[in-house]
């Protein structure tokens, strides 16, 4: 019982501080503090972040990451995603959001991984997004959807 009690004390812990905090600080000129950042260090680890709102942040690190998958969706306006995957190997990075003057930060080095970018809003159509992709590695993909007007996307792959 104590072994369920504790995993499900993390888990509301760790999605709580997906949904407690703004970002804030120099994107889209909100308030408040930092938003949450989730630094791992494994392989066969998912994070999966979801954030209705406006001026939300999410930063997740893995490092060392193997067969893992960053899963981040974020609804609303002027909200920020920022995720990094170093040393990863078959590992995914999932960006996507919906609405207006999101953006989007993600880098990736390890070989047979893919990164994807999907920015617009709840018609289908959005505005002044960015994405700024880097992806080191072999045999990989990425992916940078943007659907509507004034849209920024930045790819480097190498």
């Amino acid at each position: 019982m104590k072994l369920i009690t504790l995993a499900v004390f993390t888990a509301v812990m760790i999605s709580g501080s997906a949904f407690a905090d703004s970002f804030g600080g120099g994107h889209g000129g909100g308030g408040g503090g930092g938003g949450p950042t989730l630094p791992q260090n494994s392989s066969n680890e998912t994070v999966n972040i979801y954030q209705e709102g406006g001026n939300n942040g999410a930063s997740v690190d893995q490092s060392g990451s193997k067969y893992a998958d960053i899963n981040i969706s974020q609804k609303g306006l002027n909200n920020l995603a920022s995720a990094s995957q170093s040393t990863a190997y078959n590992s995914d990075i999932n960006v996507s959001q919906v609405g207006f003057s999101n953006s989007s930060s993600t880098t990736q080095t390890g070989d047979n991984s893919t990164i994807n970018v999907s920015q617009n809003n709840l018609y289908g159509w959005g505005a002044g997004n960015s994405a700024n992709v880097n992806q080191t590695a072999d045999s990989s993909l990425v992916n940078v959807t943007q659907n509507g007007s004034a849209n920024w996307a930045n790819v480097y792959q190498h």
